[in-house]
């Protein structure tokens, strides 16, 4: 019973539980070998958390953020790793499907409202923030942004914790992007306006620098047998 193809998003860097390449690179082969033994044909992907992937945080602004990139809509470097994903796991599968077919195959597959798919956030504050200075984007650390929207209640601490499914973030600037004083680099997605606290905490951790910075999502893929 269950899946016989397998493929792994094992997330390494700050922002994920494997902090650095080693670590992540003995867990991709101890699940790949693991998957061998009780012949479930598995595939780890080495993939970079360093900062947020993709543009959004947030449960409703990650779907939405989704449905972008299916329809073609989405940021070019997202959209070629979710492509490189999807052509691993097709090709594991072989299954050939249209977009619409996988997208609410999926969906209903799991008890969700297909019809509610294309809805935007009803979050009932949404705040720009602005960049300070022009420069390239260094640093969107996924620790602290991820902690930030757990404060929005996009995210639970404890598993008790209730969630609020329209609040998060949504970057229009990552990693390596040029920016012009007062470009828009995020909105937050809040249900109350967010304090000068807040304020600070975020544009803190948006750090700038002069230089511009490569960026690749997928790391390093990993089959069976090992080498």
């Amino acid at each position: 019973a269950g899946a016989d193809k397998i493929l792994l998003d094992v997330t390494v860097g700050q922002g994920a539980f494997m902090k650095n390449m080693s670590d992540a690179e003995k867990l991709s082969e101890t699940m790949v070998a693991l998957g061998h033994e009780v012949n479930r044909e598995t595939i780890a992907v080495i993939t970079d958390m360093s900062q947020p992937l993709g543009k959004a945080i947030g449960n409703r602004l990650e779907i939405t953020e989704a449905i972008e990139i299916m329809q073609g809509k989405g940021r070019e470097d997202i959209t070629d790793f979710i492509c490189e994903l999807a052509e691993i796991l097709l090709d594991l599968a072989q299954v050939e499907a249209s977009q619409e077919e996988i997208r609410q195959h999926l969906v209903s597959g799991q008890g969700g409202d297909v019809t509610d798919l294309y809805r935007h956030s009803s979050a009932p504050v949404v705040t720009d923030i602005h960049a300070h200075e022009t420069g390239y984007i260094k640093e969107l650390p996924a620790m602290a942004f991820g902690k930030f929207a757990m404060q929005l209640g996009a995210g639970r601490a404890t598993k008790s914790d209730s969630l609020n499914y329209e609040t998060g973030i949504v970057f229009e600037k990552k990693v390596g992007d040029s920016v012009t004083q007062g470009d828009l680099i995020a909105k937050v997605y809040s249900q109350e306006i967010l304090s000068e606290k807040m304020l600070t905490e975020f544009e803190k951790n948006v750090i700038m620098g002069s230089e511009c910075k490569e960026t690749t999502e997928i790391l390093k893929i990993i089959r069976y047998p090992l080498i």
